[in-house]
């Protein structure tokens, strides 16, 4: 009798905190946008005397072996950017492949250098200058919802997903080798 109740109590010191730390992690938001303001208006895209284009971040991108579970999460995000821009009266973006290739490109880039310049130096827009207008990013968000949250509850992200005039976006979710959710949405005129 005296072995099933040590054996019981020990079961509680360990099982206890377990389930504590189970549930505050669960409940803790720790994802992390970043506040700057990534945003080009159509005017200086069409005005650029040069168009970058990085060709070769575009095709080790494209290799990256995304799952189709982070694929899914992308276009689950992409379905709930409409949603709230029907909310707000406006059009509904069309997901496009040529900002996913860029989208692919700034998702896996914020894993080595979380902003709006790229890890070489650049403006975020050199992945494709000719068709990048708007750019979120965010880390540390495990699903579409929350990262969307996120960004609704962020004035400059909130500008940029309600942006009357852009017509075209895509988001792409990369996870980094110590599990950390990566998120770029890029949109396009």
């Amino acid at each position: 009798m005296k072995k099933k109740t040590l054996l019981g109590i020990i079961a509680a010191a360990i099982i206890v905190p377990v389930v504590i730390c189970v549930i505050a992690f669960n409940g803790k938001k720790s994802g992390t946008l970043l506040e700057e303001n990534a945003f080009r208006d159509r005017a200086a895209i069409d005005s650029q005397e040069f168009v970058s284009i990085d060709d070769e971040a575009i095709a080790l991108a494209d290799t990256s072996g995304d799952t189709a579970s982070l694929r899914s999460e992308a276009l689950k995000a992409y379905n709930l950017v409409n949603e709230q821009r029907e909310a707000a009266g406006l059009g509904t973006l069309v997901w496009d492949s040529n900002l996913e290739s860029t989208s692919d490109v700034r998702a896996r880039e914020c894993s080595q250098s979380f902003s709006h310049t790229r890890p070489n130096g650049s403006a975020w827009y050199t992945v494709n200058s000719n068709i990048m207008a708007g750019e979120n990013l965010a880390f540390g968000y495990y699903t579409a919802d929350e990262v969307l949250d996120g960004w609704m509850n962020s004035p400059t992200h909130r500008e940029n997903i309600l942006y009357p005039t852009f017509t075209k976006i895509s988001i792409s979710v990369y996870v980094d080798d110590d599990g950390t959710y990566y998120w770029a949405q890029e949109f396009g005129y």
